[in-house]
């Protein structure tokens, strides 16, 4: 019995030494040929990144540059890649996509149909650094493959915002209705404004948080054409959608009409009352200061400290901090002021 114990012992020993053993030579022969191929990529590099340079900073083509193999074609994405990080210019940025378009559009339409998550990620992210406009088409394909992860599927809708696909407006309303606001965020938000506009138009019928993130975007462009918009939506819903309609007119800092908005700083509603508060000190209405002097004492944090902000926005903002620091009897309204005083807008 022992002596079995001990022969099944024994092979096991080998077999597992012969398993590391293979291991071994394979990690070996795979970091040789790493090795190997990172020096195929600097040579390739060296070679070439002059001339690369000069084709985006002035213009014209090489025929020196004819990457054959994968090998080179990842020398140029690494080149490309120093360079997008780095320039500035309209007319280089351009000429860098044309390049990349020239060099890498059909390694890359090969990359997104791979089996490997990291080289489909890889390949959108490089897609969007160099602006490769020219497979738009290839990206809308992947938005319609099953096997597409959540986070694959939000970058290229993303990619489909930034090239100002067409039918995107569709596609968010139709097809992809169920994403968060964070989401339609970060897709709205890299839309031109034609494309923008088409979710201002239908906006009554969209969901909450398509809602929430055309009203946030509009808050991150701060165009005032969007004026009318806002306020009607101000006027017409009630909640979280109109809270987000008066940050998004504070924001932009002007209103037709200041009294709807004097009146909100009575609301019932905490959450009224911070953001008309700060729409107020964006639009430096003196109608509001007496009040803002009130909302220093009001039960809520986020009321205080936004009424302090506020304050500080006017031209005499700091007297009025240290007339409430020196007259007032409210702890919370005298820690606010002093806050405020020492901390300025």
């Amino acid at each position: 019995m022992l002596k079995n114990e001990l022969f099944f012992l024994t092979i096991l020993t080998i077999t597992i030494l012969g398993l590391l053993m293979v291991l071994l030579v394979y990690l070996s022969i795979r970091k040789a040929i790493d090795i190997k191929n990172r020096k195929t990529i600097e040579r390739y590099i060296e070679k070439h990144q002059s001339n690369l340079f000069t084709m985006i900073t002035e213009g014209g083509y090489s025929r020196r540059i004819n990457p054959e193999s994968v090998l080179e074609q990842k020398a140029i994405e690494e080149l490309l890649s120093r360079y997008s990080n780095v320039l500035e210019g309209d007319d280089e940025k351009k000429r860098l996509s044309e390049l990349a378009t020239m060099y890498l559009a059909e390694y890359y339409r090969k990359l997104l149909k791979s089996k490997r998550w990291s080289q489909r990620m890889n390949t959108l992210y490089h897609i969007e650094d160099f602006n490769l406009k020219l497979l738009i088409k290839d990206i809308y394909m992947l938005t319609t493959k099953k096997q597409l992860s959540h986070e694959e599927l939000i970058h290229t809708l993303r990619i489909l915002a930034l090239f100002q696909y067409e039918y995107l407006f569709d596609m968010l309303t139709s097809n992809f209705n169920s994403f968060s606001e964070f989401e339609y965020r970060h897709i709205l938000v890299r839309l031109e404004q034609q494309q923008f506009d088409q979710f201002i138009l239908h906006f009554h019928k969209s969901s909450p948080p398509l809602q929430k993130a055309i009203l946030d975007v509009i808050s991150i462009k701060r165009e005032i054409s969007y004026l009318p918009f806002l306020e009607s939506i101000f006027s017409a819903y009630k909640g979280e959608i109109r809270i987000r309609a008066l940050k998004a007119l504070s924001v932009i800092g002007y209103v037709k009409n200041t009294e709807p908005y004097l009146e909100l700083l009575y609301s019932t509603k905490w959450e009224e009352r911070m953001v008309a508060a700060k729409l107020i000190g964006s639009l430096k209405e003196v109608k509001g200061i007496s009040r803002l002097i009130e909302l220093l004492h009001d039960q809520t944090w986020w009321v205080r400290s936004q009424a302090g902000q506020s304050i500080c926005q006017f031209p005499n903002g700091h007297q009025i901090l240290r007339e409430v620091l020196e007259t007032s009897n409210d702890t919370f309204a005298k820690d606010m002021a002093w806050e405020w005083l020492h901390k300025g807008v």
